[in-house]
């Protein structure tokens, strides 16, 4: 479910940010847009790292179980504009309408940052004059709970001297 959410929260965040046209989703579409104002969020880029964090909660029976964190996803949020200004003032207003995390299914799913990279019409495919690229990711997704073992079913053995 992360994959719904996640795209929606920054598609979100994108038109809050000053995003006039219709966001592109997938990399095929954005190739053949023909517009300078652009921006996008693309999962093809999408990579996948294991995580094996650990939380300790309690069930609503009190059972005390482990939370393990299966994955981390990165994706890419692509902003294009006609001149660096309308650029950096869109790119600004997207990061600091970032949350620290959204919720999932109850989870929480912190956000991070990892980087931008700026591009203008020379190096990319886009018509937009300036583009940045960010570089997203959603700490998060794939999580398995596992019960403790119960004491009783733990042999010990006694030392003495």
């Amino acid at each position: 479910m992360l994959y719904k959410e996640s795209k929606e929260y920054l598609l979100d965040k994108l038109k809050a940010a000053g995003l006039k046209s219709k966001p592109y989703t997938t990399q095929k579409a954005l190739e053949k847009s023909q517009e300078s104002h652009i921006g996008a969020v693309l999962f093809e880029s999408e990579t996948l790292l294991r995580n094996g964090s650990k939380t300790r909660y309690r069930d609503q029976e009190g059972a005390q179980k482990k939370r393990r964190k299966g994955f981390d996803r990165g994706l890419t949020v692509i902003i294009g504009d006609y001149t660096d200004e309308a650029v950096e003032s869109m790119f600004g207003a997207f990061l600091s309408s970032l949350d620290r995390g959204i919720y999932v299914n109850g989870d929480f799913v912190p956000i991070e940052v990892e980087g931008a990279d700026w591009v203008d019409k020379d190096d990319s495919i886009l018509k937009a004059q300036v583009a940045v690229q960010i570089k997203i990711r959603f700490d998060g997704g794939g999580y398995r709970d596992t019960d403790f073992a119960k004491v009783s079913d733990v042999a010990g053995e006694s030392i003495t001297k």
